[in-house]
């Protein structure tokens, strides 16, 4: 009698004996796993900034870069006539200064205010003479010398003149040179002056053109 049982289990050992054992995959390797820092585009809570707030911390900083190159640039130097009264030198901003002449005959004007000399014609155009030296509190002037002479400037659409005893040049000066102008006595006309500094070894007196021609006593 033929035993089924055993002929199944010998044949089943021939078939492992013949097919090889599987050889395992090899193994996967996995990166080690790290936190990674956060970038100054995400916030603690690693929500991602806006392009626009991005921009606000950047260009605020370039922004005010510039603005601290422009006004130093805008700064850097003055361009002013330096010229003398009652042998004081002073400056004025060339800005409005419209030309320089050599005296010439004036013209009283009725009930004008004291420090209004009169006025002159300059080619047809009549320019207002005012006594720049009263509101500087100096003495009147004596007779015009060869150096005198009388700088127009333009006043807010007027022209309006004023007497000096000489001009010496177109000066620059550094913004940073001028120092505030030291009050001397309550009775001066410092409202009429910007600062003080020194050029050529003398110090000059840098006057204020609004205050110095729109005044009054």
């Amino acid at each position: 009698m033929v035993d089924l049982v055993k002929i199944r289990k010998k044949a089943k050992k021939e078939k492992e004996k013949e097919e090889p054992a599987p050889v395992p995959a090899p193994p996967v390797p996995v990166p080690p796993v790290s936190e990674a820092p956060i970038s100054a585009a995400t916030t603690d809570n690693r929500q991602p900034i806006t392009k626009l707030e991005q921009f606000k911390q950047t260009a605020g900083t370039k922004r005010e870069s510039v603005k601290i190159q422009e006004t130093a640039a805008e700064g850097t130097q003055l361009e002013l006539l330096h010229f003398v009264i009652a042998a004081e030198q002073y400056a004025l901003d060339i800005e409005h200064i419209v030309e320089i002449v050599r005296p010439r005959a004036v013209t009283r004007v009725p009930n004008a205010e004291t420090s209004i000399v009169g006025i002159v014609s300059l080619r047809g155009t009549i320019v207002t003479l005012v006594d720049v030296r009263q509101r500087l509190r100096h003495a009147p002037a004596g007779e015009p010398t060869e150096d005198t002479r009388v700088i127009v400037v333009d006043f807010h659409g007027e022209n309006v003149g004023f007497q000096v005893d000489r001009v010496l040049r177109v000066i620059k000066v550094d913004a940073a040179a001028v120092e505030p102008h030291p009050v001397v006595h309550a009775s001066e006309h410092e409202a009429c002056i910007r600062g003080v500094f020194r050029h050529g070894g003398a110090l000059t007196i840098l006057l204020d053109f609004d205050k110095l021609l729109g005044g009054s006593d």
